[in-house]
């Protein structure tokens, strides 16, 4: 593992690249220039670079950096995507299934620059795998000369393999029997079946049950001026996944994560209509640690975006496993209080809905951290997909149509 300043870590990973070691980069700040030397020499002596401001993997059952618990199986994985990597993994996880390894890449290994090195060097040695059965490959949308290459490696592969380019799906199925998902629960639901011989079904996250209960009831709460959805995350991944699902569905949507420029925040700093926030971005980490290992830093935009008269509802995630916050909603709850109070005396009702990315085999407890929020009404869905379209029905029903 290389976690030093990013001007210093190439030179740290050659000197391991020379021992025959595989390398999980930690460190950003890594030059576009460095990243492609670096996987080159790897590539050319079969190790892996898992990096750079790469957090996640889970290497012969041991997870590194960011990584949940999960059981052991027959699922092999490579993601460009760190919690992306984790949700998909819990989510096989809490299906009943497990995985066999887990490979980041780092979040630019699929732009045109580096090519999908890691990616297609870490599909092959899945393939090498004699645990990996089914692989899956977790990405935002690479560009297109890259997807094309990725999808060569995919048709050639001996296993079965289920794609997954987040917030969108090439057109490059054919000639390929790979399995395309259309979101981070689609993914893993398809894995799963794919695994087990199941027939492969769209995974839509609809809303029904308790949910539908739930939602009935909260909006028949709301004021007429509660129209929008704010969105505070932890987890980059996640909050792509729930403004993706939000730029769908509504009009107005602005994010920090947006790779559409009609999409893209103006101020990160304050909210405007429908607003997703990733406060896991370099402007709100300089000299702080990362919200996933210190939440408190969401804590003072959690009340203003609370006590906002416009707030309809608001989304959180909660990411637990190693590497992550001891009692990431226990520092939480403060400020939850602190809203509810102010809300309380104004009349108003402000609806939560989270999403705890972990399992119950994370040493910080989840059905504790369920308890702690569920005391506070907070609404708690079973994955972050859920958690979106939950929070859009809310903005929808409450006036923003």
């Amino acid at each position: 593992i290389v976690s030093v300043k990013g001007e210093f870590a190439a030179r740290e990973v050659k000197e391991a690249l020379k021992n025959d070691m595989h390398v999980m980069l930690f460190s950003d700040n890594v030059t576009v220039e460095q990243e492609l030397e670096i996987k080159q020499m790897a590539h050319e002596k079969g190790l892996l670079v898992m990096g750079p401001d790469c957090g996640t993997a889970i290497l012969d059952g041991v997870g590194i950096c960011f990584a949940n618990k999960v059981r052991k199986g027959k699922i092999g994985l490579v993601a460009a995507s760190g919690t992306g990597l984790q949700e998909v993994t819990v989510l096989i996880h809490n299906m009943g299934e497990g995985v066999s390894q887990a490979i980041g890449t780092g979040g630019r290994d699929l732009s045109a620059s580096i090519g999908g090195i890691m990616m297609m060097d870490g599909l092959k040695m899945l393939e090498n795998d004699e645990e990996t059965e089914v692989i899956c490959l977790i990405s935002k949308p690479p560009v297109k000369e890259v997807a094309e290459k990725i999808i060569d490696c995919v048709r050639s592969c001996k296993k079965p393999v289920v794609v997954c380019f987040i917030a969108g799906t090439p057109d490059l199925a054919e000639g390929t029997s790979a399995v395309f998902a259309s979101n981070l629960e689609d993914a893993a639901v398809k894995a799963v079946a794919t695994l087990r011989k199941e027939n492969i079904v769209e995974t839509k996250g609809s809303i029904f049950g308790q949910d539908e209960e739930w939602l009935k009831e909260t909006v028949s709460k709301l004021k007429d001026e509660q129209k929008y959805i704010r969105g505070l995350y932890c987890g980059g991944t996640l909050a792509s996944e729930t403004a993706t699902e939000m730029e769908k569905a509504l009009e107005n949507v602005y994010s920090n994560v947006s790779k559409k420029a009609e999409h893209k925040i103006k101020d990160a700093m304050k909210s405007e209509y429908n607003c997703v926030i990733d406060l896991g971005d370099d402007m709100f980490t300089v000299g702080r640690p990362h919200p996933m290992i210190e939440p408190t830093l969401r804590n003072d935009r959690l009340v203003q975006e609370l006590t906002d008269p416009e707030t309809a509802v608001v989304v959180l995630d909660f990411e637990i496993g190693y590497g992550s916050n001891e009692d990431p909603v226990g520092v939480t709850i403060e400020a939850i209080r602190e809203a509810k109070a102010k809300n309380e005396a104004a009349s108003r009702t402000v609806p939560i809905i989270a999403y705890i990315l972990g399992t119950d085999e994370d040493y910080q407890d989840i059905n504790k951290q369920r308890e702690l929020l569920e005391a506070e009404g907070v609404y708690i869905t079973k994955s972050n997909l859920q958690a979106a379209l939950l929070a859009i029905a809310v903005a929808k029903r409450g006036g923003n149509n």
